[in-house]
């Protein structure tokens, strides 16, 4: 069983509070959808996380170009964000989505010689540099077996070979480049395609791809994100799940501060092709598509509101994610109770990052939980508050925590299960709470399933 253990006085690595870093990707084809689904840079808040990711750039001759014209101002745009958040760092993607065969081939051939990462890294240090980006995200899906090698020598790029060095490293005179990647959750893909212990130390952030393990390409119903391993799982199929994703990384010499959980705010629908409306259930392929992102079987988290007004959600337990039915549709999402269960296990980890911006409610029109409710929620759990500046009184005088506090240690909210107090030297009380589906337990000190 997962369980977070809590340090009194200080924050550590699982505490419920000790994640800081939620990256955002921003799809910039938002921006040509339809009507209310039309998202653009001002319709980020910059203050909801900690990095914001524009996805995505292209390669062309072994560099790093927009993959418009029209990206050019984006950029600007979106760089500009940071005026609004100093402590905001961007991040621009190359490939992602726009990995298809031709990009594959474009990654094969920049990455196959060191003259072509020459080129690619000077053409990076340019473009990052002239639209003011803090680093790169290398969002290459997936690299092929015999790819391994290349894609260990494209994160290379902060060693002191590294024509990369004077603009990655701790000797430039300007703050350093970061340098991520989104990478595969699938255990086959990570054998295959990644030296994981080589690559986790060039990497300052490893986002691993916690979703889409299951989908409407199958003829069965799964959820595309389940957190643990569900009872029907059998053969690889144990591994396809967000812990185990992780936990695999970590195992193969990923340094868990450097990895991020990848928490999608999307829906994947099937279309049910039996009376059957179970986990498991026989499909004949995707669902509907979404009104206004316009994908068979992919509904963004608001399209997913607006066809389950009224619906039913089913909790799977072993799983701990909802799906929900409607006539012959079948549909596997995160909700509030989800979302705070995953990010208990994110933080035992580096962080989490959002597939993506525009697929939130980021008008608060259709989820009636006010604009970006996914990130948001994820925000209040993950990035501590900002500090104020306030005259010390010998105790907080909240009305549930009043008089609690002895000395520093962890004490129990008599009022409340799910929350506790963290008594510093000063006996201030500092009320904390556990995830929504978690309570605070004072024989392990730790936020446990009840």
């Amino acid at each position: 069983m997962w369980k977070l253990t809590l340090s009194a006085g200080k924050k550590c690595c699982a505490s419920i509070t000790s994640t800081s870093r939620l990256m955002c990707y921003y799809n910039s084809k938002a921006q040509n959808r339809p009507n209310v689904g039309k998202f653009s840079v001002s319709d980020i808040d910059p203050d909801k996380c900690t990095h914001l990711i524009f996805a995505f750039s292209d390669i062309i001759e072994n560099q790093l170009v927009p993959t418009t014209v029209n990206d050019v101002q984006q950029y600007f745009k979106f760089n500009a964000l940071k005026q609004r958040n100093p402590l905001l760092k961007t991040l621009l993607a190359v490939g992602g989505e726009n990995c298809v065969y031709i990009l594959l081939t474009r990654f094969k051939t920049m990455a196959g010689s060191q003259e072509n990462r020459q080129l690619f890294i000077q053409s990076v240090i340019k473009l990052l540099r002239a639209f003011n980006f803090d680093g790169l995200d290398v969002d290459w899906r997936y690299p092929a077996e015999e790819d391994k090698q290349r894609f260990t020598e494209l994160c290379k790029v902060r060693s002191l070979i590294s024509p990369l060095e004077p603009a990655f490293s701790e000797k430039s005179h300007t703050e350093r480049l970061i340098l991520a990647a989104s990478v595969s959750a699938e255990k086959s893909t990570i054998d295959a395609s990644y030296e994981v212990e080589e690559i986790a130390m060039h990497l300052d952030f490893i986002n691993v791809l916690t979703f889409d393990f299951h989908g409407p390409w199958e003829n069965v119903t799964a959820h595309h994100s389940p957190l643990f391993q569900g009872s029907q799982d059998t053969g690889d199929a144990i591994y396809s799940n967000t812990a185990s994703a992780l936990e695999y990384w970590r195992d193969q010499g990923a340094p868990e501060e450097k990895l991020n959980m990848g928490l999608g705010a999307f829906g994947r629908a099937f279309s049910l092709s039996s009376n059957s409306s179970a986990v498991g259930a026989p499909a004949s392929g995707p669902g509907e598509e979404g009104c206004y992102t316009g994908e068979d079987g992919f509904w963004a988290s608001y399209e997913t509101c607006l066809y389950l007004d009224g619906v039913q959600n089913h909790l799977i337990s072993d799983q701990k994610v909802p799906y929900a039915t409607t006539e012959n549709q079948w549909v596997g999402f995160d909700d509030t109770t989800s979302i705070s269960t995953k990010v208990i296990i994110s933080n035992k980890f580096g962080g989490a990052f959002v597939w993506s911006l525009d697929l939130d409610d980021f008008r608060g029109e259709f989820c009636n939980q006010g604009k970006c409710p996914f990130v948001s929620q994820l925000h209040n759990l993950l990035v501590p508050a900002a500090p104020t500046t306030t005259t010390a009184l010998p105790t907080t005088t909240t009305a549930s925590g009043s008089g609690v506090c002895s000395g520093p240690g962890l004490v129990p909210d008599p009022t409340n299960p799910n929350c506790y107090f963290n008594c510093d030297a000063f006996g201030n009380n500092n009320p904390t709470c556990c995830g929504a589906t978690l309570v605070y337990k004072d024989s392990c000190k730790c936020c446990d399933f009840p």
